[in-house]
């Protein structure tokens, strides 16, 4: 499962998380439930990733996302990667006042595992390496589970008439809608680049699951 290292990163993503959802409020009995919706969310998110790379030969590991590289030149970066999404949802929310709640905390870093990749053949080759949609696959399964918990929010609404049931939806939509934008090192960039019809197909779908969570 997740490594010391990983489920530090983890936390502080979730910690973030609480930020985001009860700035500028105070926590009382009406929305206690909130603080369950971050672990939920984030949770799901990072071990369905974890359970799926493995099924595209890949080993991959959660940290808070990180700026480096500014340009398409080699020496176009930083010395050192910006914690970008450490900073910028907390900035974002003050600046705003909690209007805009920026979820963008982590990106994956992935390594090849070739010993359990199926190997394709061409002529006499045998090929390794990772392909980009290993990558956008194992992101997809991230997107396809925050969909999942929707559906369970929306489906708590329904039968027990409870607002945590719309939040739950609202907040897992609006966490995949941020992160599916194909920018640095998001989930959304490697959907991007690795699959762009299920990027596509995945941008319908979050937005037709948005319009219902209103609706109701």
């Amino acid at each position: 499962m997740l490594k010391k290292s990983e489920l530090i990163q983890v936390i502080i993503a979730i910690l973030l998380f609480e930020f985001i959802i009860f700035f500028p409020n105070n926590i009382d009995i009406r929305n206690i439930l909130l603080i369950l919706i971050p672990p939920i969310i984030i949770l799901t998110n990072v071990i369905t990733k974890r359970i799926a790379a493995p099924y595209y030969s890949i080993k991959i590991r959660h940290k808070i996302w990180e700026f480096q590289r500014f340009g398409f030149i080699e020496k176009s970066k930083l010395k050192k990667p910006f914690p970008i999404g450490l900073l910028f949802p907390i900035i974002i929310s003050i600046l705003t006042l909690g209007l805009i709640k920026m979820m963008v905390f982590l990106q994956f870093n992935y390594k090849n595992v070739p010993k359990t990749r199926i190997l394709k053949k061409r002529g006499f080759h045998r090929f390794k390496e990772i392909n980009e949609s290993d990558l956008a696959f194992t992101a997809a399964w991230g997107f396809y589970s925050l969909l999942f918990i929707a559906i369970i929010g929306i489906l708590i609404r329904a039968i027990f008439n409870l607002n945590f049931g719309t939040s739950l939806a609202l907040y897992s939509i609006a966490y995949g809608l941020w992160n599916i934008f194909p920018i640095s090192n998001l989930d959304g960039t490697k959907l991007f680049f690795g699959s762009p019809l299920t990027w596509i197909i995945l941008i319908i779908l979050y937005v037709l699951f948005l319009g219902l969570v209103i609706i109701i």
